[in-house]
């Protein structure tokens, strides 16, 4: 598996300079908008190395392992494979929501016909048709969550290794028969490592769409594998407060759109980065902020399985009422801090810019 890991690492690292030259090449960059933060032509096509990566490495991995069959993973890579394809062609294409959307539940649909669902909430095992209604609707949340936290150099690419880093760990230490999950993860995990060597501010290359989906579809199915007792006692839990910095952004977000009448796949420059950019924090210190804030969940995360049980989802749940707090007071002092002197986020970003080139 270790072998395997680094391959992915090395996979990634190698291709990504490639793909930048074939951006370059072709003119395939970036488009801006007010969800974004950058200047300049950015290729965007880092997503395809992530997954070159990941198939190549994971593949060989269960080829080559005798007490594992590659069917275990094929249902996930197929359906990553449809959500990158897709999100792919919107980078170039710009695809109407519902046609993303559509392929966005056939790959949720294959993923939930192969059995990866959430079975448990503590100890009450779900109905068959509640377990299937919440895991379609976490999961298309997800890989929409993590599209739309995807607006700062380094930001989605770092939630995401620390995340599935930490799913990692999970899956390692809780049970013997969930190693080759535990794989799954740290393959994934090196090869965001190896774009994240070229994502970090100043961005060389962006994920793109198909990058920042295939993300979180990866991040809301990977911990749907069986797992010991103690990680599906607590599993809900555990992922909300994983992927609470995007989930939350999301949920502020379509609160803000729908308050407003605008369309929920609109873009804005009112996200959680943006937010501390307004206030004063520059890009890097907006990123070290989250990542450090996302190290504290992952870290939680684990105590919470340490403690089990009981004690574990009390730990948790504190966790990410604290989430919703921390969340909260950043949208009220941004708004007490711009209600009468609205911020340009594009003309802060300007000034940050000039004054790295002085």
């Amino acid at each position: 598996m270790w072998w395997m890991v680094a391959f992915s690492f090395c996979t990634s690292v190698v291709v990504i300079p490639l793909i930048i030259l074939m951006c370059r090449h072709f003119g395939w960059y970036d488009t801006t908008n007010e969800r974004k933060i950058h200047k300049g032509n950015i290729p965007r096509l880092g997503g395809l190395g992530i997954i070159i990566a990941f198939t190549a490495s994971t593949i060989i991995y269960f080829a080559v392992s005798k007490s594992n069959s590659i069917s275990h993973v094929l249902p996930i890579i197929i359906a990553g494979l449809i959500i990158f394809t897709v999100a792919l062609l919107d980078d170039f294409f710009n695809l109407k929501a519902k046609l993303k959307l559509l392929f966005q539940v056939i790959a949720t649909v294959i993923v939930l016909y192969f059995g990866f669902r959430f079975k448990r909430i503590f100890n009450f095992e779900l109905p068959l048709w509640f377990s299937y209604a919440l895991s379609f609707f976490w999961i298309i949340g997800i890989i929409n969550a993590f599209n739309l936290i995807d607006g700062l150099d380094g930001l989605c690419g770092g939630l995401s290794f620390l995340i599935l880093g930490a799913l990692g760990i999970i899956f390692y230490s809780s049970d013997f028969n969930a190693k080759a999950s535990a794989g799954v993860c740290f393959m994934m995990a090196a090869a965001v490592l190896g774009f994240l060597v070229y994502n970090k501010p100043q961005a060389k290359i962006f994920m793109g769409d198909g990058g920042s989906q295939l993300m979180g579809f990866m991040i809301a199915v990977l911990p749907l594998y069986n797992s010991s007792e103690n990680f599906e006692y607590n599993k809900l839990l555990v992922m909300i407060v994983l992927v609470s910095i995007p989930a939350l952004d999301t949920i502020a977000a379509m609160w803000r759109r729908t308050r407003e009448h605008r369309n929920f796949m609109s873009a804005d420059s009112r996200h959680i980065h943006h937010k501390l950019i307004a206030l004063g924090f520059t890009k890097v210190q907006t990123l070290i902020f989250l990542l450090s804030i996302q190290i504290c969940l992952c870290l939680s995360a684990g105590l919470g399985m340490y403690l089990r049980h009981d004690k574990g989802s009390i730990l948790l749940t504190a966790i990410f009422v604290f989430m919703v707090f921390f969340y909260s007071s950043i949208h009220f002092i941004y708004y007490a801090v711009t209600k009468n002197h609205p911020v340009d986020i594009t003309v802060l970003q300007n000034e940050e810019n000039s004054k790295k080139e002085k």
